[in-house]
């Protein structure tokens, strides 16, 4: 496997693996949506950071976007209340869900233009990413353990939509089809 796809596998199971934690949360009576989705944004920030920082060789810029549009969603999810109104929580995961489609279309133009049939399979990754993100959204209006288990769910398929990528990539390039 090349450098960029190790990175983005390892990142992607990083991403199941915090859903699979976030899951286990309101068994052990941590049920503070604000602070829990804070730390999910902040996480995924410096991971996505991380993983460009390590694959900047190859001129993704993804990572960075995907930090920027956490930290964004970050800032404004510190300046409002959700605690009483699960509707500013549903705005901000709302806002982050349409930063992450436009930087995962641009990722499917990306391939577009370097005319690999993989952009088929990214927007079909890029509708059910979209697809989980609104049904998410509409499902964050009821308690906290709820809500928590919700974002654990998100995360945790977010994180295999995101595992089609590298692996798919490998599979491509090892099976010497021509794309």
């Amino acid at each position: 496997m090349k450098k960029k796809e190790i990175v983005d596998l390892v990142v992607a199971v990083v991403l199941v693996v915090l859903g699979s934690m976030l899951l286990t949360l309101p068994l052990l009576q941590v049920t503070n949506v604000k602070y829990i989705f804070m730390g999910v944004l902040t996480f995924y920030g410096v991971t996505n950071l991380t993983q460009f920082l390590a694959t900047s060789e190859d001129k993704d810029y993804e990572g960075l976007l995907t930090m920027i549009a956490s930290i964004v969603c970050l800032l404004v999810l510190g300046f409002i209340s959700v605690d009483n109104n699960p509707k500013n929580l549903a705005l901000v995961m709302l806002m982050w869900i349409i930063f992450m489609s436009l930087i995962k279309l641009k990722k499917c133009d990306y391939y577009h233009d370097r005319q690999k049939r993989i952009y088929i399979l990214r927007i079909i990754t890029l509708l059910l990413f979209i697809l989980i993100g609104l049904l998410t959204v509409i499902n964050l209006y009821y308690d906290a353990e709820i809500q928590v288990l919700i974002l654990g769910y998100f995360y945790f398929i977010h994180g295999i939509l995101e595992l089609v990528d590298p692996i798919t990539n490998y599979l491509v390039r090892t099976s010497h089809i021509k794309h």
